[in-house]
């Protein structure tokens, strides 16, 4: 599988940055409509057929998600957008087996706890 960002609420202009970004890197951006937030990660990034699922609830913040990236591929697309001067996206996560039938809602709620867990001292358990 070809090594993919998954780009949530990124406005058209971040959007753009980022895709010049990835050319540069080899790697596929996908935007997600709002109305696949339903849908599971696995579905979102090709390893499995989309769900029938209710339309979930949108959410306002920016992610991110590595789909099909090794750690190097992850680093170097860190710190070539560093190097790009790309603002940061606070919330990103790497697909894994633990995530990948989570929807982007589930994903930035478990992000979300997490950050809050790591600003409080301690770690987040993750639903599994």
């Amino acid at each position: 599988m070809r090594p993919t960002i998954l780009t949530i609420n990124l406005n058209e202009n971040r959007l753009s940055k980022l895709r010049f970004l990835c050319m540069k890197l080899g790697l596929t951006v996908r935007p997600v409509p709002a109305e696949d937030f339903c849908q599971p990660i696995s579905a979102l990034c090709g390893l499995s057929a989309p769900a029938k699922a209710s339309p979930a609830e949108a959410f306002p913040e920016e992610m991110l998600i590595f789909c099909h990236m090794d750690n190097a591929q992850v680093n170097r697309f860190l710190q070539t957008a560093r190097q790009m001067r790309f603002a940061p996206v606070a919330l990103k996560a790497v697909l894994t087996p633990t995530n990948e039938e989570w929807t982007p809602v589930q994903l930035c709620a478990e992000l979300k706890d997490e950050r809050a867990a790591v600003m409080m001292g301690g770690t987040a358990a993750h639903d599994q």
